[in-house]
């Protein structure tokens, strides 16, 4: 028989554990989908209220002692949720309040970012003037390619064109998320003139174009290519074949500067900065100055400000003696990126880098232990196979193995699992993404993932600082420094270049919005985040994923 105490804490057991930041982040990305819906699709206001079936059971199933405080987090998130359809509406509206031009115009702008293609060059202008009179956004245009060599970041260039003003949210691909997240509002084509008139001083653009110039110099053009890719997150200067062959390895991420590179270069300051004994308040003012200052080189990138975000608000409540929750994190920098540009939600790189932070969150730590129990099953039928051969009597267990630090094996296997947990989860919680977004999913991804993730984390932050070193040495000094980062990517591409990752993908599935909400209910319900009995959750589970396959029968082949 149960006391009535056991009763009353069976009755105080949590669901699951409210966390107020990640939950505010969750109200937030709803209130901008319905601001989506209700601008593009029109859908009624009174939808809004629907809003209500959410937050209610948050007070109706609270113990009546805390629905006070219950009431007051349902008011926070319904601030969220309206901050959060109030940036949408107000983002695409602004954007959409562009002057409109006819006829031929002289055009003045400053050149922020530059590609090079075959026979022309890709450049964004900032600060444009047109016909005298300074306009709103900024403007695109594919140059001449013998003109456009003479063209350096931070150029003032005179372009005499006709102008299109982009007056719709969508492109050719869809919803044009990153085009208003840059609030590119305007595109120049036929080109008549194009005069450089001066250059103005930018010191992240000047610091790239450096960094940009002596890897060049110091590398064979592949690897520097690759290397550019890796430090600053432009794959204009790789190979197309090559770019393609990466993403069908499933490691294209690595070129898309974001939590792996900062949070590598977040644990080699916080290291270095420990030896040096430097103050805790100092080393987190001067870690600030080092992410910020290299998101600037990166251009302020969503992927970057994201993992400077996490880094950043993590090491603080550190420094603060507070807990550390990192799906509190992850909302926190969530809810940072999506109030200066709500339309980075419908964005690829966003999905998968939140959804991938998620998979690490969520599914790490069940993945670890059922891989442990697997290792640890087959260890102990290996060592029973062992002692019968022997015909030898087993060991006494010793009297403080309970108590005795791992040995080297047992830290090695679970640094081995750790890392291999980590790497599934992140794979569960971003296969229907990448299905969706790119059209197949590789099956390559955790084997090479397992390859190059530690590679690029061990070695990231020692390369860039050998890179800044380049960058202070005359450029012949600094090919010699280079030389042998540049053999080692040599050596490394060389699989990308023999072999064809493209033969072993899964192409030709398309997920309906009911595989999409029936596969990550499993996923959730997969994690340790939810305190029910295993019968409850197997059943959840099993309902889950039995959905979403039928979801997808029904999707592709009925």
């Amino acid at each position: 028989m149960k006391t009535a105490a056991q009763n009353a804490d069976i009755s105080e057991v949590k669901l699951f554990n409210f966390r107020p930041v990640l939950f505010a982040a969750v109200f937030l990305c709803l209130g901008i989908v319905f601001g989506y819906l209700q601008i593009i699709d029109g859908v009624s206001t009174w939808w809004r209220c629907s809003l209500l079936v959410l937050v209610l059971p948050i007070i109706l199933y609270q113990n009546p002692k805390k629905r006070k405080r219950a009431v007051w987090v349902v008011l926070l998130l319904i601030v969220a949720f309206t901050l959060g359809e109030g940036a949408f509406r107000i983002k695409t509206h602004d954007y959409l309040q562009s002057r409109y031009f006819e006829g031929e115009v002289t055009a003045v702008g400053r050149v922020i970012e530059k590609r090079e293609y075959e026979h022309s060059i890709f450049v964004i202008l900032t600060d444009v003037s047109v016909d005298g009179n300074d306009e709103k956004g900024n403007f695109i245009a594919y140059l001449p390619a013998t003109f456009g060599e003479n063209v350096r970041l931070s150029d003032r260039i005179l372009l005499t064109a006709k102008v299109e003003t982009y007056k719709t949210l969508f492109d050719e691909y869809g919803f044009a998320a990153n085009r208003i997240r840059d609030d590119i509002r305007y595109r120049l084509y036929s080109i008549q003139d194009t005069f450089v008139t001066g250059h103005e001083f930018d010191l992240f653009l000047s610091i790239r174009e450096r960094i940009v110039s002596v890897i060049y110099a110091g590398m064979d053009e592949t690897p520097a290519a690759v290397t550019v890719a890796l430090f600053t997150g432009s794959v204009d200067g790789m190979d197309n074949a090559l770019l393609e062959n990466v993403r069908y390895g499933g490691i294209a991420h690595i070129f898309a500067v974001s939590g792996l590179h900062v949070g590598a270069l977040y644990l080699f300051c916080r290291k270095a900065f420990k030896k040096l004994g430097i103050p805790k308040l100092l080393d987190w003012f001067l870690l600030t100055a080092v992410l910020l200052f290299y998101a600037g080189v990166c251009g302020f990138s969503a992927s970057v400000v994201r993992a400077v975000v996490i880094c950043l608000l993590a090491h603080l409540a550190k420094n603060l003696w507070l807990k550390v929750d990192f799906l509190q994190s992850l909302g926190a920098s969530a809810i940072v990126v999506l109030l200066i540009s709500p339309t980075s939600l419908y964005e690829v790189g966003f999905q998968l880098s939140f959804l991938a932070c998620i998979g690490l969150a969520l599914l790490s730590a069940p993945i670890q232990k059922a891989l442990e129990k697997c290792v640890l099953t087959i260890e102990k039928v290996v060592k029973k196979a062992l002692r019968l051969d022997r015909r030898a009597r087993p060991r006494p267990r010793p009297k403080n193995a309970d108590t005795a630090p791992p040995s080297m094996y047992e830290r090695a296997r679970r640094a081995v699992l750790s890392f291999l947990s980590a790497c599934i989860g992140a794979q569960l919680a971003t296969a229907p993404v990448q299905m969706q977004a790119f059209g197949y999913l590789s099956g390559w991804s955790l084997l090479l993932n397992c390859l190059f993730v530690p590679l690029v984390s061990g070695v990231f932050a020692a390369f860039l600082l050998l890179i800044i070193i380049a960058c202070l040495l005359p450029t012949p000094i600094a090919g010699m420094l280079l030389y042998v980062p540049s053999v080692v990517w040599s050596a490394l591409l060389l699989l990308f270049e023999t072999l064809d990752f493209s033969a072993f993908a899964w192409t030709g599935v398309t997920l309906s919005g009911g595989a999409f909400c029936s596969y990550y209910a499993g996923v959730q319900f997969l994690s340790d985040k939810w305190n029910l009995a295993k019968r409850q959750k197997r059943v959840l589970i099993f309902a889950s994923f039995a959905t979403f396959v039928i979801c997808i029968i029904f999707g592709n082949i009925l």
